[in-house]
């Protein structure tokens, strides 16, 4: 069972189970993509150009910050074999920089003074502990707080737009409960279309979404209890990255069984390896002490043994989903 939620893992189960399952219980990564390292990217640069004081808040230098970050960043191993040749990637900078281009059709930084940027926030509904990273948080000349989101991506049509705003609400719920304020605002800022969709918060829409949150909860713990996450087809299937090994469109799945009872293995020989590096010696421990006499050398290598034969199993499952 996980400790957390994030407003994207709770979107991503409600949109299937089972690619939550893949991605987060049996850890199946999903190595980063073109689409991934440009948002990755504009993000970063996003956030950084606000480090500037404002009359350097210029398009010029917002390119030159994408194009710094991504050098800083492109030989990394999850990095290293994304473009085929240098044209392939070039098409894909100037595309990028295309993006930061339409932001300033959008917004004009000289003049906006964010209140919060990249902001960790936490907290707990329920039994439930909820926590993740917002982009942007402004505060207009009333005090009043406007959450914002960027995309790299096109806006949907406008009678779509309302489920694209599910993570955001959340955050709206997190900061609430964090500030004891409420955002009266939500922005999603689309680079693709050069579109802005926004959404009015009330309190009737942070109770449902409040009930929602802790529905999307239960059904992730009867998943958890059931040990079944059923696969929902929907219309982002054709951009999953685990349709080839989806029992909906595999009429021979995989057997994810061993690969899950690993994870589980080396999930708890993680949660005593953190026991026990509070005590100096288990062997000082009582008796009765589940951790007494426990030796830290011991399952550090029982660990490392299962992680092998998961790694194992794991590039056979991974060579499927490469093709």
């Amino acid at each position: 069972m996980i400790n957390n939620l994030s407003p994207s893992r709770a979107s991503q189960f409600k949109t299937c189970p089972k690619q939550f399952e893949y991605a987060n219980v049996l850890k199946i990564k999903e190595p980063t993509n073109a689409v991934q390292a440009k948002g990755t990217t504009i993000h970063t640069a996003l956030e950084k150009i606000y480090d500037k004081d404002p009359h350097e808040r210029t398009l010029e230098n917002l390119q030159n910050i994408f194009r710094a970050e991504w050098n800083k960043v492109r030989d990394d191993d999850e990095h290293l074999n994304l473009f085929n040749n240098r044209e392939e990637e070039r098409a894909w900078g100037l595309d990028a920089l295309q993006l930061l281009s339409n932001y300033f059709k959008l917004e004009n930084p000289t003049v906006i003074r964010p209140f919060e940027r990249e902001r960790w926030v936490r907290g707990e509904i329920e039994d439930l502990n909820l926590r993740g990273i917002l982009d942007r948080m402004d505060q207009d000349d009333d005090g009043n707080l406007v959450i914002l989101d960027y995309k790299s991506g096109k806006a949907p049509a406008i009678k779509y737009k309302e489920p694209r705003f599910f993570a955001l609400k959340l955050y709206a719920l997190l900061i609430q409960k964090e500030l004891g304020k409420m955002p009266t605002e939500l922005k999603l800022i689309y680079l693709k279309n050069s579109t802005i969709h926004t959404l009015e918060v009330t309190e009737e829409i942070l109770i449902e979404a409040r009930r929602e949150l802790l529905s999307i909860w239960e059904k992730i713990k009867t998943s958890f209890k059931d040990d079944e996450f059923p696969a929902t087809k929907n219309t982002l299937c054709d951009w999953c990255y685990y349709k080839p090994i989806c029992p909906v469109y595999n009429n021979d799945p995989p057997d994810t069984e061993i690969l899950k009872k690993l994870s589980i293995e080396i999930r708890d020989l993680e949660e005593l390896i953190m026991a026990l590096s509070m005590f100096d010696d288990a062997n000082e421990l009582p008796i009765s002490s589940d951790l007494h006499g426990v030796e830290m050398d011991n399952v550090k290598s029982k660990k490392e043994t299962l992680e092998k034969k998961r790694e194992s199993i794991l590039a056979e499952i991974v060579s499927l989903l490469g093709k």
